[in-house]
C-alpha cells in the first residue's frame, strides 16, 4: 500500500486545496480508511482507482463536517437580535397577564407555580418540604394548577 502514496498524494493535495481542508488531515483520513479496509480483507484489484475514489469520498465527508462546524460556530458568535421596543412592551404585558392569572388561581396553585418558576431545579421532595405538602400530591396538584391556568389564559385570548 505504501507504493500507492505517490499516485494518490497529488489528488489529495488538490482536493484539500479546492475544498479548504488541511491536506495532511485529508491524507491521514484516506490512509486510515484504507488501512481499516485492508484489515477487513484484501484490497480491490485496481487499488489506485479505489484509493482515488476513497479520497473523493473522504473529502466530501470532511467538507460536510467542516461546513457543519463552521455553521455552528457562526451561530454561536452571532449576536442575538435586540427586540424592538414594541416587542419588549408586548412581552412585558404577556408576563404581567400570566402572573396576574397565576395569582387568581385557587388554593395552593399560586404558591406552587411560583416556586416551580423561581427554582425549576427543585425536586418534588424539596417542594413538599418548602410548601408543607405531601410529596405525592405535588404532581397532581401541579397538573390541576396548570390546567386551571391554561383555562384562564385561553379566556384572555378570546
Amino acid at each position: 500500500m505504501a507504493g500507492l502514496r505517490p499516485a494518490v498524494a497529488p489528488l489529495v493535495a488538490a482536493l484539500a486545496d479546492r475544498h479548504g481542508l488541511e491536506a495532511e488531515d485529508l491524507e491521514q483520513s484516506v490512509w486510515l480508511r484504507a488501512c481499516e479496509r485492508a484489515a477487513a480483507g484484501p484490497l480491490p484489484a485496481d487499488a489506485r482507482s479505489w484509493l482515488r475514489s476513497l479520497a473523493l469520498r473522504e473529502c466530501l465527508r470532511l467538507t460536510r463536517t467542516a461546513d457543519r462546524e463552521r455553521l455552528a460556530a457562526e451561530r454561536a458568535t452571532r449576536p442575538s437580535p435586540v427586540p424592538s421596543a414594541e416587542a419588549q412592551v408586548l412581552a412585558e404585558r404577556g408576563r404581567h397577564a400570566l402572573w396576574a392569572s397565576v395569582a387568581a388561581l385557587p388554593g395552593r396553585c399560586p404558591v406552587l407555580l411560583a416556586a416551580l418558576a423561581d427554582a425549576p431545579g427543585l425536586t418534588y421532595g424539596d417542594l413538599a418540604g418548602l410548601l408543607g405538602m405531601p410529596r405525592g400530591s405535588i404532581g397532581p396538584t401541579r397538573s390541576r394548577c396548570l390546567s386551571c391556568l391554561r383555562t384562564l389564559l385561553h379566556g384572555l385570548r378570546t
